[in-house]
């Protein structure tokens, strides 16, 4: 099987490929922000440091829920 084909067919994304990713999206904010002193990196709900809660309604609740049951 080719890479391409286990691409396709991947249910995880390879841990390589997502450092890549964000190596390039850092250099990419990077060039932004030295153009324009204002940009502002946005905020995405799947990175490390952000809580999905903060994104979603029924997240929230759901967190709510579970921090009140479990007190």
């Amino acid at each position: 099987m080719t890479a391409r084909e286990r691409k396709r067919f991947a249910v995880k994304q390879d841990e390589e490929e997502r450092k890549g990713y964000d190596a390039r999206w850092a250099q990419l904010n990077a060039k932004l922000k030295a153009k324009g002193g204002e940009f502002e990196e946005p905020k995405f709900p799947f990175a490390p440091n952000n809580l999905i809660r903060d994104y979603n309604s029924l997240y929230h609740k759901i967190y709510d829920k579970e921090k009140y049951v479990n007190m």
